[in-house]
Order: structure tokens, then C-alpha cells, then sequence
């Protein structure tokens, strides 16, 4: 605050700060809570930027639907879904039209994803070219893929 009572242009709050830039109706990915939950540690601010972390924070993960535990799990794994969209274009699911028609079920499926025990072998069916037949035997997000991949409203246009 200047003398003036003015906000100080040089000292500018998490209030200011890109938190969450995004548009509330367009997807939030699962690994980008984690990427913020881990650089927690880094933030050097004073109370109250801390205390404003924590309430976008705590929005953020409102609107993604996260238990505290998962927050936990998706912070702790440092993992992300990046397997997902290789699945997704493997069964011929449009991920943009997923987007656009179920924003919050393309979150579930990449927060589940990134949650998911079976990344290496996820992996390593990718760099096979097996992960189609082989995605049903281990991938949790498999009901939802298959109701998608009989749903006309999500193919992707060859």
C-alpha cells in the first residue's frame, strides 16, 4: 500500500498473482493441483500471500471434486496423465470434444489416470503399440472408456 492508500504496484498479492487464470468452465488438470501442492515448500511470502495461496488453493480443489486424501495422493506421486491422451487417440476418443461436452468427467478420467498404479505398464503397452487390447486389464478408467469409445458424440474424425 502506498501513503496514498493506494495498492504499491511493487508489492503485489497472491491476490494478483495467475493462480488459476483458467476460466472456471474449462477443465483443471488433476496434475496441475499436484504441481502447486509441491511447490509449497518453495513459497517464500508473507502471511497473508500464504494465507490467499490457500484459499485458491482450496477452491481449486473444490472445483475439481478432490478429497483431501486424493490431494494428498496426487501431491505425494508426483504423477500426471499423460498417458491418457495416448488412450484416448488409441480408441478413437476426441479428447477436444470431451472437453468441450464433459469437462468435468475428462477430469475425473485424467485424475484417476494420474492416480493410477500401472503407469509403467501403461508405458510400456504405448511404446508396444499394445495398449488397446491390453488397457482393460489393468486401467481403472476403463468402464467410462468404454462407454465413451460406443458414444457417437465423442469419435474422433479419422
Amino acid at each position: 500500500m502506498t501513503a496514498s492508500g493506494n495498492p504499491d504496484p511493487n508489492n503485489a498479492s497472491v491476490n494478483d498473482a495467475p493462480i488459476n487464470e483458467a476460466p472456471i468452465n474449462e477443465p483443471v488438470a488433476a496434475d496441475t493441483v499436484a504441481a502447486v501442492v509441491r511447490e509449497w515448500e518453495e513459497i517464500t511470502a508473507s502471511p497473508v500471500e500464504l494465507e490467499a495461496f490457500g484459499r485458491a488453493m482450496a477452491n481449486m480443489v473444490k472445483d475439481l471434486g478432490l478429497s483431501p486424501a486424493e490431494v494428498r495422493a496426487l501431491a505425494t506421486k508426483g504423477s500426471s496423465a499423460k498417458e491418457l491422451p495416448c488412450l484416448l487417440d488409441a480408441l478413437r476418443i476426441s479428447i477436444r470434444a470431451l472437453a468441450e461436452k464433459e469437462p468435468m468427467l475428462l477430469n475425473d478420467l485424467r485424475r484417476t489416470c494420474a492416480m493410477c498404479e500401472h503407469k509403467q505398464e501403461c508405458d510400456a503397452d504405448i511404446a508396444a503399440g499394445t495398449l488397446v487390447p491390453a488397457y482393460q486389464n489393468y486401467c481403472l478408467n476403463v468402464d467410462t472408456l468404454d462407454a465413451l469409445q460406443h458414444d457417437a458424440n465423442f469419435t474422433a474424425e479419422s
